[in-house]
């Protein structure tokens, strides 16, 4: 096998390394949709507003994992054009 193909089949991969971990945080992410329905509907109108400070955390989490989905996405994109070229 030359260095060329084993370079591809390296990118290949890890593309599919990312993909596996995209589909698990996408996973994760619903989890936290349904936790943030239970915090919504068994915890709403805490007099201590734990509700909302569940809440908030949960988004802010919520928002890491999709930024950090979106990232990964960019580097299989980047891993496709180089086994492309």
């Amino acid at each position: 096998m030359s260095a060329v193909q084993q370079i591809i089949q390296a990118v290949g991969a890890s593309e599919r390394q990312i993909e596996e971990q995209i589909s698990k945080l996408t996973a994760y992410n619903d989890q936290i949709d349904r936790a943030m329905q239970q915090v919504q509907s068994q915890l709403a109108g805490s007099t201590m507003s734990y509700d909302q400070k569940m809440l908030q955390q949960l988004q802010q989490t919520k928002k890491q994992l999709e930024d950090t989905i979106k990232m990964l996405r960019t580097a299989k994109e980047k891993l496709a054009q180089v086994r492309a070229i």
